[in-house]
């Protein structure tokens, strides 16, 4: 996978030079340039261009994707019938758009951006996915006409890097994430997911743009349905979705997989087992890794194991930076340190169970949980859900609640409806790339193929018929599983909770308690490790060298909007001056201060 830029400036006006460098994250990127009079399109990517290089038709209709299209073998199958040179998904969306138009492309799922030049009609379209799940962005005016998938490339093509917006940087600063469809580049926008974008070329050179959504995000949930319906149909459609992407001809498939539910469920898809293998990455042995053994175990997959230094994530935070753009935080670049192992096995696709809890699990909700049972509700609204805020006192605050009320109005946030709470659930997850954690997603995206089976069109119809009172405690969700892991599988514990998959709420209550008195007593024991699939930061940041060292490198840019922004007692001197609740705040500080390092005015 890669990126891509689309210039329709003047040939003259086009400064592109540095483009391609800027797009080459890894020693195995290749990039690809097109040159038409009405545009330049740059493609980058780590991929089989056989399977994923644009085509252009015998008419001249030019196709390309950046991501990853997800197809039933039998268009793949169909696909092979056109003639021409050129990659194989580019084909079959051409078979689509020629025989039934942009709508027909409408259909399609997967983590892309589409590109169609049709000169037949002096049209350009670009199709962004339903799930927003690959990053797309736009120079925000209306001449000239210039979009890209990475922001920062984008900003320095477009002549505007050194328009910043303190108030999307300060908002990073306290909160982890950006309010979409706001960047660190006034002029620079996010792209709504689902939509269709057409520039009309004439012959004259005017450029005329139009934007429509072919994917809404509202509830259509169904009465007559109950909860066991909406399991079938979402077990079937987590079935559809990893069995498109682990088919033979996509090549050999990694499955990152924890002891939990998400990546067990993508597992038991599997029925192309010959091709995939699993990876675990850890610390220290621990039951999270004992259980992802037993799970790769009892559907006889290979495992691997793979042991994080304790530098892991400091050693991989500057490349993560430039790679993701900055805006989720070094903390959860989880899968660059292992690209070259991911390589060395032969991976050309990456599958995760990224999103599960987004989508089916109420993680976007506000939600509390009885003391002793853990058994959920729905509770008030506020704008602090899933990461942290740091709450501090700075010139901007007023900026930064406006653009939070933005993003869920007032006439949301009363929750006085399933539709009304969807909307806080979508407009929080959607789209997918701005999410707290996006440099697990991002950085993967970019460089080892990164399939991600959440964004298929069949996923995303289930998700809008499902109302909030379903997910939470898991419930639909967990009836899904069940369905899914059959057999042995089904009798390996979820590392979660203790208990078997779909155990009765009464044996999950015991088992998730005597996990927590476990944890607890875990304390006492430092380490790095933990009980689950990440790090112990409170003792990383006690004992890393390499975050302190970046941390007190010298960036007077960094330092200068540091001082402007916060409060003196807000930068402090070492990484070990952060402590308790100002842990993450640090790693917010250090990823924006390792993004100013890489920033080119």
């Amino acid at each position: 996978m890669g990126d891509f830029i689309v210039d329709f400036r003047s040939p003259q006006k086009r400064q592109l030079a540095g483009a391609e460098a800027a797009l080459r994250f890894t020693p195995k990127t290749k990039v690809i340039v097109t040159e038409e009079a009405e545009f330049t399109l740059i493609l980058s990517s780590t991929d089989d261009n056989s399977l994923w290089g644009p085509y252009r038709s015998p008419e001249g209709v030019l196709v390309a994707i950046s991501g990853r299209l997800a197809l039933d073998e039998q268009k793949w199958q169909a696909a092979e019938a056109v003639s021409g040179e050129g990659g194989l998904a580019c084909k079959a969306i051409w078979q689509m758009f020629s025989r039934g138009g942009i709508k027909a492309v409408e259909q399609l799922g997967g983590n892309w951006v589409i590109l169609i030049h049709d000169p037949r009609n002096h049209q350009f379209h670009l199709i962004t996915d339903p799930a927003g799940a690959f990053p797309c962005f736009r120079l925000d005016r209306e001449d000239p006409l210039i979009f890209g998938s990475h922001p920062d490339v984008l900003a320095r093509v477009a002549g505007v890097a050194d328009q910043l917006d303190a108030v999307s940087m300060t908002e990073f600063l306290l909160t982890s994430t950006v309010t979409p469809p706001h960047t660190y580049y006034r002029p620079i926008r996010a792209m709504e997911p689902g939509t269709v974008t057409t520039i009309n070329l004439d012959a004259a050179g005017t450029q005329r743009l139009s934007s429509r959504r072919y994917f809404d995000l509202s509830l259509r949930y169904d009465t007559r349905l109950n909860e066991d319906d909406l399991a079938d149909e979402l077990a079937a459609a987590f079935r559809t979705a990893v069995q498109r992407r682990t088919l033979p001809r996509l090549g050999r498939t990694a499955i990152a997989l924890s002891g939990g539910l998400d990546s067990r469920a993508i597992m038991a898809c599997v029925e192309n087992r010959e091709q995939v293998f699993s990876f675990c990455c850890y610390n220290e042995p621990n039951r999270e890794l004992a259980t992802a053994q037993a799970i790769a175990s009892s559907l006889h997959i290979p495992f691997f194991a793979w042991r994080r230094g304790l530098e892991y994530y400091g050693d991989n935070a500057e490349q993560g930076v430039r790679i993701s753009g900055g805006m989720g935080t070094f903390a959860n670049n989880h899968f660059l340190g292992v690209l070259g192992q991911l390589q060395e096995n032969g991976a050309q696709n990456l599958l995760t169970g990224c999103y599960c809890d987004y989508l089916f699990k109420g993680l976007p909700l506000n939600r509390s949980s009885h003391w002793l049972t853990g058994r959920e509700r729905l509770a008030p609204f506020r704008h602090e859900f899933y990461f942290s805020h740091h709450l501090r006192p700075t010139p901007l605050a007023a900026q930064i609640q406006e653009r939070q009320q933005s993003r869920v109005p007032p006439e949301f946030q009363a929750q006085d409806s399933p539709e009304t709470v969807f909307q806080i659930e979508a407009r929080r997850t959607f789209p997918l790339y701005y999410e707290g954690d996006n440099q697990q997603r991002v950085v993967p995206q970019r460089v080892m193929g990164w399939y991600l089976p959440m964004a298929d069109r069949a996923i995303m119809e289930v998700y809008r018929r499902i109302p909030f009172s379903y997910k939470l405690n898991r419930s639909v969700y967990t009836k899904a599983v069940r369905r899914l892991c059959q057999g042995p599988v089904s009798r390996v514990p979820d590392a979660n909770t203790g208990s078997l998959v779909g155990a009765p709420a009464a044996i999950e209550c015991l088992t998730n308690n005597y996990a927590r008195v476990q944890r607890k007593f875990r304390r006492f024991h430092q380490s790095v490790g933990t009980d689950g699939s990440w790090p112990d930061w409170q003792f990383y940041v006690r004992h890393s060298h390499c975050l302190s060292e970046l941390w007190k490198r010298p960036n007077q840019p960094a330092n200068d909007f540091f001082h402007r922004v916060l409060s003196p007692q807000d930068i402090r001197p070492d990484t070990v001056d952060y402590v308790g609740k100002d842990l993450f705040f640090l790693v917010s500080l250090l990823t924006l201060k390792l993004w100013f390092e890489q920033w080119q005015p």
